[in-house]
């Protein structure tokens, strides 16, 4: 009997440490290591649905990591947390706030973090442009703004309003809403894509506007805008090909008569010349034919620091695989390879260095509309799938 009890106890202690194990965080990765879907930040269950959305990443010349995202905190006016990591994305910390210095709305939507490759507009190589959709609560109006840091986004400072949009600020056809910002320099210029849907021939279109001091910007120039009214070409990314220097947009197709959101391309010699180019879809090359939808992301990839050999690497929101294509970037080659990263809505994409001077792929990911129980911002380190 006595046996029996101790047994008993055994058992019941093992369950315990068991249930206890189960209830501990998941240990960080190992610093500089492969992983994937480590949470850098999980939202209060208090929070609005979606909660987390839209992460944006970046890396510094010290190697260090910065991540922001969209929160759907009850705060107002709302700021976007950046988070750091030094051991190259194993674990991470609050760093600072991208904050609206100048409206009095906050800041909500679409943060993109952009450091300069050379000294522009008065500003030296290696400060960090951070642009988003600033906007009251009641979404009656916004701005797409730029802010500028050189001290390693601890601080920011305010350059300019990049675009405004007279609102209201929804996806409905005809309100005069913009969003979607993507940087890019070329030529001495930097540009600044985004979705508009002030024109009213257009239910949305994709725009670019450029600048050479970050104070002052040209008048908007047309990307791709559907011959029909309900289109919604959006999301803009761009990715250089160092091989034949051609440039290669993404976007997703929106609105009737399609209204799946799948995800396409443009190849050009100039990314200020993507309109009137051949639009193509994004297809896998396999048997299953696999087609993304949603909020694509694409980027160059070298296979080796400094070389010109590398693959275009692109996802959607549809499912978790990325899509390899070479430089040519021909409609038939686009691979899927599975890489154990948790989809998301906008799920970025960026080539980084680990402490080796290895290539590695970064992916993260603030989560997806529709599961505010399951979002967080959450980042993968892989190597370059090709």
């Amino acid at each position: 009997m006595l046996n029996l009890m101790f047994v008993s106890l055994a058992i019941a202690s093992s369950l315990q440490s068991l249930a206890s194990a189960s209830a501990v965080t998941p240990r960080a990765p190992r610093p500089w290591s492969n992983f994937n879907n480590n949470v850098v930040f999980t939202p209060p269950n208090t929070w609005v649905d979606p909660r987390t959305l839209y992460a944006r990443t970046l890396q510094l010349s010290d190697k260090s990591l910065l991540i922001t995202c969209e929160i759907y905190s009850p705060e107002d006016p709302l700021s976007l947390p950046i988070f750091r990591s030094t051991d190259g994305g194993a674990t991470w910390k609050e760093h600072s706030r991208f904050r609206d210095q100048v409206n009095g709305w906050g800041m909500a939507y679409q943060p993109i973090l952009y450091s300069l490759p050379q000294q522009f507009g008065g500003y030296p190589a290696g400060t960090i442009l951070a642009v988003g959709t600033s906007l009251p609560s009641n979404k009656s109006h916004a701005y797409i703004d730029m802010y500028a840091s050189t001290d390693s986004a601890k601080t920011f400072k305010f350059p300019s309003h990049i675009a405004y949009g007279p609102g209201p600020e929804t996806v409905l056809n005809g309100d005069k809403a913009i969003w979607e910002a993507f940087l890019l320099m070329y030529k001495g210029k930097l540009i600044v894509y985004y979705s508009d849907q002030r024109d009213p021939r257009y239910g949305q279109k994709l725009v670019h506007t450029t600048t050479t001091d970050l104070r002052h910007w040209t008048p908007i120039v047309n990307d791709v805008a559907m011959n029909y009214y309900d289109g919604r070409p959006g999301m803009t990314t761009v990715a250089h090909i160092p091989t034949n220097d051609n440039y290669v947009m993404t976007f997703e197709n929106c609105g009737a008569p399609v209204n799946n959101c799948q995800v396409h391309y443009i190849v050009s010699k100039d990314p200020t010349k993507f309109f009137g180019k051949p639009i193509q879809p994004i297809v896998s090359n396999d048997t299953a034919a696999v087609i993304p939808y949603g909020s694509p992301f694409i980027i160059w990839a070298p296979l080796k620091a400094g070389s010109k050999d590398g693959v275009l690497i692109a996802n959607g929101n549809s499912d978790s695989d990325v899509y390899v294509n070479d430089y040519r970037a021909l409609p038939g080659n686009w691979k899927r390879v599975n890489i154990d990263q948790k989809n998301g809505y906008s799920r970025d994409l960026r080539v980084i260095k680990d402490n080796r001077g290895n290539l590695k792929l970064l992916v993260a990911s603030g989560g997806n509309f529709g599961e505010p129980d399951t979002n967080a911002l959450i980042v993968g380190v892989v190597d370059i799938p090709h």
